[in-house]
């Protein structure tokens, strides 16, 4: 989740991960998250909304805790809300 009057830090470093699955479910267990893209936050949330939407549940976005966030794992729907934002960079 995260704060929607709050600034967002688009260049700050994140990595964008998918968990390892089976039957497009997550498999949680002893797997861990492996790494897809490393870029800013702005990269990272296009290049996760530009995969298949069958599968973008698997996928996480890690970035630096900043004000507006709660924590610093955002799922696919925190990252097409943040999207979304007038202040969200276009290009």
């Amino acid at each position: 989740m995260f704060k929607e009057h709050s600034p967002i830090v688009y260049d700050a470093p994140a990595d964008l991960k998918k968990w390892p699955s089976l039957n497009g479910h997550r498999l949680n267990g002893k797997s861990q998250p492996y790494l897809v893209y490393n870029g800013t936050l702005a990269d990272c949330i296009r290049e996760l909304l530009a995969k298949p939407l069958k599968g973008i549940s698997l996928y996480d976005i890690v970035t630096e805790l900043q004000p507006a966030f709660d924590q610093k794992v955002l799922s696919p729907g925190d990252a097409a809300e943040i999207a979304m934002r007038k202040d969200f960079p276009k290009d």
